[in-house]
């Protein structure tokens, strides 16, 4: 009897770099964030914790690009001040958010990781 086995590696992600305002979720690599929004859809943004980091970033585009590619800097999110061009990434999550003019909160919503699948193939 012969015994081997075979690596398939089969990856997740998403390529996709754009915010879909129709469902208020922006995609970047392999994560997912969701606008934090009020009980009457007003856009929130957060003020505490205070921010992990802060860099000054053009769009909500390039800001969700750097919170995916940050690390554990920006775990929990990240708030984009659209006439500072001040992107904010947050480590933890928000623990209070608040109605401000010029920025829009996006908090993780999901994670993807690659994984792979081992195969045990038998031959007899």
């Amino acid at each position: 009897m012969w015994l081997g086995f075979q690596l398939s590696c089969v990856w997740i992600s998403v390529q996709l770099v754009r915010v879909v305002s129709e469902t208020t979720q922006e995609t970047c690599g392999m994560m997912r964030f969701n606008q934090a929004k009020s009980e009457t859809g007003d856009v929130l943004c957060a003020t505490s914790p205070s921010p992990t980091a802060t860099a000054n970033m053009q769009t909500k585009e390039q800001c969700s690009w750097a919170c995916a590619h940050s690390g554990d800097t920006c775990a929990a999110g990240f708030n984009f001040k659209d006439q500072e061009t001040l992107c904010e990434m947050f480590a933890n999550p928000a623990t209070a958010l608040e109605l401000q003019p010029n920025c829009e909160h996006y908090k993780v919503c999901i994670f993807l990781r690659h994984f792979c699948v081992v195969f045990r193939i038998i031959i007899l």
